[in-house]
């Protein structure tokens, strides 16, 4: 599932890439049937996106047809809020062990996302927080995907750009378009998309 959206903008160098472009290859995936976004006063310092799923029928005997809602923050910059709803995105390929479940786990998450990233618990929240941090960052391969990174670099190199116009150019934070164009980038994200994918997953003999 994420190697295939990652795939699906790899090459696209029409930028920014609108979050609703992304929001329809999930949906074209088949994992969800809608997916709808909501601008809501957050507190940014504690909570900068959620998501929850649901399960609506049509009709007694109507197939069931699952739904996204995804809440974003409307006090935040919009380059954030871009990154913010393609994470939460990228969540709705978590598998069910990562996700909250109770508003217990709600918060418990959102103090260790906050918080420091390495700790020495083991509970499942440590693992929820490192999948939302990982989230983040293979968001950025749909926001900024290859084509347009080794197009930024070669215009960079001939002094044809900034970086901070690439990042205008991209829509992302230039703190992120520094890191995606490092030489780097390019094989970590390939090891983050891997990880996501579940791809190192031990197979049954």
């Amino acid at each position: 599932m994420l190697r295939q959206l990652v795939k699906k903008f790899q090459g696209v160098v029409d930028l920014p890439i609108e979050i609703g472009e992304i929001r329809d290859a999930v949906v074209e995936c088949g994992i969800q049937d809608q997916i709808v976004f909501s601008a809501e006063e957050l507190e940014t310092g504690t909570l900068r996106g959620v998501f929850y799923q649901y399960t609506r029928r049509a009709g007694v005997y109507a197939d069931p047809e699952f739904h996204t809602l995804i809440v974003y923050p409307e006090n935040e910059d919009p380059i954030w809020q871009r990154v913010i709803c393609a994470k939460e995105l990228i969540h709705v390929c978590d598998k069910q062990i990562v996700r909250t479940n109770t508003d217990q786990e709600v918060i418990e998450l959102a103090n260790k996302v906050v918080g420091p990233f390495e700790t020495e618990s083991t509970e499942i929240t440590d693992l929820m927080a490192a999948t939302d941090k990982l989230a983040q960052y293979l968001a950025l391969n749909l926001l900024f995907p290859k084509a347009a990174r080794d197009l930024a670099r070669g215009r960079i190199e001939a002094d044809k750009k900034t970086r901070e116009e690439i990042a205008d150019w991209v829509q992302i934070p230039v703190e992120h378009v520094f890191l995606m164009l490092s030489e780097e980038w390019d094989t970590m994200s390939e090891f983050l998309v891997a990880i996501g994918n579940g791809e190192f997953a031990t197979k049954e003999t």
